[in-house]
């Protein structure tokens, strides 16, 4: 029985998050479910409608410098990150971090559900530094491979945050 719900469960997911867009094979890496009832699930909520072909960029600096928003992507990072803490699974924390962040979006900025989840992945993997501002708590993403001396916090602008250690980065 509870192997049944599990299952609800993932087809559950699985079809939120393929109609949000998410591609198919970061679909099957949450859920675990195969390919074929993927493909027949992007189908019922895309028609013939195909994913785009082609590479797609690899990490969440690539979607940035894209036109990614860095605010949303870091909202949904913190969000999903406090989920995570409450023993929720990956996928359970990153379905809800994901509708609660488009909760908040505007129309203006559309964020790309991929994008979404290579921000939380590099950022667990540490592939990219999350910091917290030291002024306004907020938490933002740090390339330590910009040329620049000083990172702005993206959310109150604050200049205190340098690569000499001003902030705190996971």
């Amino acid at each position: 029985m509870a192997n049944d719900s599990q299952n609800l469960q993932a087809q559950s997911q699985a079809a939120f998050l393929l109609k949000s867009g998410l591609r198919i094979p970061l679909v099957r890496s949450l859920t675990g479910m195969s390919w074929r009832s993927l493909r027949d699930l992007w189908e019922v909520w895309h028609g013939s409608d195909i994913q785009p072909p082609g590479r797609m960029p690899s990490n969440a600096f690539a979607y940035i410098k894209a036109g990614q928003s860095q605010v949303a992507l870091a909202t949904l990072v913190t969000v999903y990150l406090s989920l995570e803490k409450e023993h929720q699974t990956p996928t359970d924390a990153f379905v809800a971090a994901w509708a609660s962040t488009r909760l908040f979006q505007g129309q203006e900025t559309q964020l790309d559900i991929n994008a979404a989840w290579y921000a939380v992945r590099d950022t667990k993997a540490g592939l990219m530094s999350f910091c917290k501002c030291k002024d306004c708590k907020a938490g933002y993403f740090f390339d330590a491979k910009e040329t620049r001396k000083k990172t702005k916090c993206v959310f109150c602008g604050s200049l205190e945050n340098s690569l000499a250690g001003a902030t705190q980065c996971n």
